[in-house]
């Protein structure tokens, strides 16, 4: 007996939009994942490289604070077509371009083409899983975003020593295309509503402001010394001056943009709580381990793509356990597990020293990752569960925001504290190590000066080395510190579980009538 049409354009829309979200998602990590090659291939240096990957999430912010509206104005199968080819072309652009002021005005429209894809997949879940489907297309939507983040760099560490950095943006810009042909093909598309555009632009304004400032912040503050740098001060005189204006704005909005009463509700709220501390205990996975890998071990990204192979396996191996699990026992539990594991394979990584290498950490990674998955999936089951119609609109764009401002925060903060941290380790082991009684008092880091002067090539070489390994284990004491100080921080997330409240079950699987359209 043949599918009825009907059926299949539904599972081919929804296909559509979690593929859009995945696969623009993995090929988010290509750059971050990379960029010591770009910086190199583009002769710029690490400050003006860095504006590469600031660019790309303050565009994706604006694009996720305007994708609403402009899904309604042009129909979500028009608006994914454009997103796409938009994001395909400035791909290409990337990947052609020798100057890094292009890269980054590219990046930044890239961005903002990117940052339609999960409000977009957020819609497609509720058109054609509505109802008591919802729960499972929301768990593979869970699963898509995750597994994206952890895929990314895998892939890229493998294209770019294959084939350099350049095609990193061609795949990008193939998977802009195909995304494109299969929204014109597959997505529905009605006519154009530019009345949808009619709202309250002031909001939309001040919303977009507070987030790429807070943005820009984040993510350049460690770099520049935090508020010793004009760009930082401006940048957070904008951000809290906009965040301050937007709460006046929809307090006095005609035209409401969004709803903040369903943050403080707890079947939301907590949920989008527990998703934002997962986002920023992302900087695990993120940052964390490929910095102590690179630093203190002088990885690459294609050895780093080789570990990160065993938190992917860990996220497929687990899916249809989370499958189970939530058919099995009250949601709690399977949140309150994904909890304990996040918290225990961060605390597995405490331990590292100098000589730690990636098979130090595939165990407690693996855990980290699965842990993921356990605790995603059934908060985004229980935020998405009562969310009326008139929800969606807030509640794709704080989930969404709630992703990008995450990850954001969590990088921009450990990494700050890690650096602090490497500072005040090097200096108590510069105080306490000692080459021999003559050299007891000096300091590590005046080796550099002596080795230099020393006539025995023998000792100078002697000399280096111990100041060099002395920075490594500085290094690992600090990324040791960011572990456990992100661990405590997840183990917080355990007051949320069970502040959610009874979270029953699923039912067992639901039949799919063949008659539904989008």
């Amino acid at each position: 007996m043949s599918m009825p049409a009907s059926t299949v354009r539904n599972a081919l829309f929804l296909a559509t939009g979690l593929a859009g979200s995945f696969l623009v998602n993995l090929s988010a990590q290509f750059a971050s994942t990379n960029i010591a090659d770009i910086q190199g291939g583009l002769s710029t240096t690490a400050d003006e490289g860095s504006w590469i990957l600031t660019a790309y999430v303050m565009g994706s912010c604006v694009g996720v604070v305007t994708s609403g509206l402009l899904i309604g104005a042009l129909s979500i199968g028009r608006y994914l077509v454009v997103s796409s080819i938009l994001f395909a072309a400035a791909a290409i652009a990337c990947a052609i371009t020798t100057d890094v002021g292009t890269m980054i005005a590219f990046r930044g429209v890239q961005g903002f083409a990117a940052g339609g894809f999960g409000p977009a997949a957020f819609v497609a879940i509720f058109v054609v899983a509505g109802g008591p489907r919802l729960p499972y297309a929301v768990i593979i939507l869970a699963f898509a975003l995750l597994f994206a983040g952890t895929a990314g760099p895998v892939v890229s560490g493998f294209v770019e020593d294959s084939f350099g950095w350049r095609a990193l943006f061609l795949i990008q810009g193939a998977i802009g295309a195909l995304l494109a042909f299969a929204a014109r093909l597959w997505v529905p598309h009605k006519a154009s509503s530019w009345s949808a555009l009619k709202a309250d632009w002031v909001t939309i304004t001040l919303l977009s402001l507070g987030l790429t400032s807070l943005v820009l912040v984040l993510n350049q503050g460690t770099r520049r010394f935090w508020f010793d740098s004009e760009i930082i001060v401006w940048g957070t005189l904008v951000s809290v001056a906009a965040w301050v204006g937007l709460i006046f704005a929809i307090r006095f909005s005609q035209l409401p943009f969004i709803t903040p009463r369903l943050l403080v509700t707890r079947s939301f709220g907590i949920p989008i709580g527990l998703n934002f501390l997962l986002r920023a205990g992302l900087v695990v996975s993120s940052y964390l381990v490929p910095q102590f890998l690179g630093i203190v071990q002088g990885y690459r990204p294609l050895e780093v793509a080789e570990l990160m192979l065993w938190a992917a396996a860990a996220q497929l191996i687990v899916l249809p356990l989370v499958w189970w699990f939530l058919h099995l026992f009250d949601l709690r539990v399977t949140m309150g597990l994904g909890v304990a594991l996040l918290a225990i394979g961060t605390m597995l990584m405490v331990n590292g020293t100098a000589f730690s290498a990636g098979e130090q950490f595939w165990q407690a990674l693996a855990i980290y990752s699965a842990g993921q998955l356990l605790l995603l999936a059934p908060a985004m089951v229980v935020g998405t569960a009562s969310l009326k119609p008139a929800d969606l609109p807030t509640a794709s764009l704080v989930f969404n925001a709630s992703n990008l401002v995450g990850t954001t925060l969590g990088i921009g903060f450990i990494s700050n504290f890690v650096i602090e941290r490497q500072k005040s380790h090097s200096s108590a082991l510069a105080e306490s190590a000692s080459l021999d009684d003559a050299l007891g008092a000096d300091r590590i880091s005046s080796l550099g000066p002596l080795a230099s002067r020393a006539a025995d090539n023998v000792g100078a070489w002697a000399a280096s080395q111990i100041a060099s390994a002395a920075q490594r284990q500085a290094w690992a004491n600090a990324f040791a510190d960011g572990f456990l100080l992100v661990a405590i921080m997840l183990m917080l997330g355990t007051v949320a579980v069970f502040a959610i409240g009874r979270s029953p079950p699923l039912r067992r699987a639901i039949k799919i009538s063949p008659d539904e359209t989008p």
